[in-house]
């Protein structure tokens, strides 16, 4: 084999094989590209309210995020959330809840939950976090489930403290933790595949 064949098979077998773990994600509109909040729920239980608005201001993916408003600290930090419901969680899998999230000033505390929609509320994966004023992506993955969780939520907490913050590309999906391909990755293999196409119409390969 060549040696310009041997590097482009490394390089694409490196890129794709990256690909090939990413698992699909069964969120529906969770980075909000449809401009609008729903599937996704709120609930409250302070005085003011949640505020909520899908805006185009410095998403990290895509041309929406999520612009979230706690106006009051809750009672408890589950006193506010956001989520998606109504979900099945299989029995014999692990599943992981990804989400990009930055604050408007300072470090902001949020929950993330995947949990049963029913009392008691049983929690297979939660994790709180302390975002910052930079976007970041936080996970929790949840341990393998013994039986079908029906219904399952996907939760935030947000009661902790007042404050603005943004979410984004909101992943849930089967397995553990797996990071969203660069885009330098994403064109590393487009530009493979294509030169490896060219070669082969050059008869060089």
């Amino acid at each position: 084999m060549r040696p310009q064949v041997v590097w482009l098979t490394a390089v694409l077998l490196i890129v794709f094989m990256g690909f090939n773990q990413s698992n699909a994600n069964i969120l529906v509109n969770g980075g909000f590209e449809d401009g609008v909040l729903e599937p996704w729920l709120t609930y409250d239980h302070i005085a003011s309210g949640l505020y909520t608005e899908v805006v185009t201001e410095d998403p990290i993916e895509g041309n929406f995020c999520l612009h979230v408003v706690v106006p009051t600290v809750g009672s408890n930090s589950w006193d506010a959330g956001l989520g998606q419901i109504n979900h099945v969680f299989e029995a014999g899998k692990k599943y992981t809840l990804s989400a990009f999230l930055k604050s408007k000033a300072g470090a902001l505390q949020v929950t993330l939950n995947t949990e049963l929609g029913a009392d008691p509320w049983t929690k297979y994966g939660t994790k709180t976090i302390a975002m910052t004023e930079n976007w970041a992506e936080y996970s929790v993955t949840t341990s393998v489930l013994t039986a079908d969780v029906d219904p399952g939520n996907i939760v935030f907490h947000t009661a902790f403290a007042p404050g603005d913050f943004w979410i984004d590309g909101v992943r849930f999906y089967e397995g553990d933790y797996v990071p969203i391909p660069a885009p330098g990755a994403i064109l590393l293999g487009s530009i493979g595949v294509g030169l490896v196409g060219w070669l082969r119409r050059q008869r060089t390969l």
